[in-house]
């Protein structure tokens, strides 16, 4: 029996075992083949924006003024054999004229400053003479009524160039050449036909130029001086216009204006026996407009 048992044990340890069978390896499938991508067309770049055209001038302004003018001063000579008179005996010193101003200013480049002028002055006056009085070859009796008429337009080219500038201060300097266009009349008003008699003439006059700025930002201050004097030298005769300014800015690009206005000069030409030397001042208002800027700030 125990034979057996040995022999079943010897037979069972020979057997193959059977491999357990393993699970089936997992199969993934291949990506199917993609499409080849084509690139799309980048989209153009969108073209620069033209530069803005750059301006002509850095500002360009309008400056008109108007106002009492007041004639210190106006003695005459006209002719070889003339009378001379003074503003008080023609009646100029009776009532104040209308002092009137127009300035157009461009400035360019920073530092360069162009200013054309028209400065009127057109006064008639009656007076009743109290002396004879002869001008040019014509003599108006004592007591004779006369209008007279004093015409003295000024047309004005400026020169500038900017000297000293910065926030507060600029200073510049330059030359002004301006036209005479003068006209003195005498003409009676109590006879007929009237006496009447005239010297006109237009000329040229040249002077320095002088500007100084001061910005003190609620206001500011400007002093303008157009001058030229011979001093006695050679022909006797000179030019001085002298104005002093405050100013107020409004909104940007306008200004209003307060300024003290001096006027002057005259000449002795021997050659015309012709002598003229007057002296006026101004109180005026007036209004500064830099058009550019006014334009931009809408």
């Amino acid at each position: 029996m125990n034979s057996l048992l040995v022999i079943a044990l010897m037979v069972l340890g020979q057997a193959e075992v059977a491999p357990e069978p393993t699970p089936a390896a997992a199969v993934t499938p291949a990506p199917a083949p993609s499409s080849p991508t084509v690139p799309s067309d980048p989209a153009p770049a969108p073209a620069p924006a033209p530069a803005a055209p750059s301006p002509l001038f850095d500002s360009l302004i309008a400056d008109f003024e108007i106002g009492a003018a007041y004639l210190f001063q106006n003695d005459g000579r006209y002719g070889a054999n003339g009378s001379s008179y003074t503003a008080a005996e023609v009646g100029q010193q009776r009532n104040l004229a209308v002092g009137l101003r127009l300035a157009i200013e461009a400035r360019l480049a920073r530092r360069h400053t162009i200013i054309a002028t028209w400065a009127p002055l057109d006064l008639t006056t009656r007076a009743t003479l109290t002396r004879d009085l002869t001008f040019q070859t014509t003599t108006f009796a004592d007591r004779s009524v006369v209008d007279h008429r004093y015409l003295f337009d000024g047309y004005r080219l400026s020169y500038l160039f900017g000297l000293v500038q910065t926030s507060r201060f600029t200073l510049g300097v330059g030359a002004s050449l301006q036209v005479r266009n003068a006209s003195v009349e005498f003409r009676t008003v109590d006879t007929a036909p009237a006496v009447f008699a005239v010297e006109r003439d237009i000329g040229l006059v040249g002077a320095l130029k002088v500007r100084a700025r001061f910005d003190a930002g609620v206001l500011y201050a400007q002093a303008d001086v157009d001058f030229f004097n011979t001093f006695g030298l050679g022909l006797p005769a000179g030019i001085h216009d002298v104005a002093l300014t405050l100013g107020i800015p409004v909104i940007p690009g306008f200004d209003f204006l307060l300024r003290l206005r001096l006027v002057g000069g005259g000449a002795n030409v021997p050659s015309r026996d012709i002598y003229n030397w007057g002296n006026f001042g101004f109180a005026l208002v007036g209004l500064r407009v830099d058009l550019p800027l006014l334009w931009s700030s809408r």
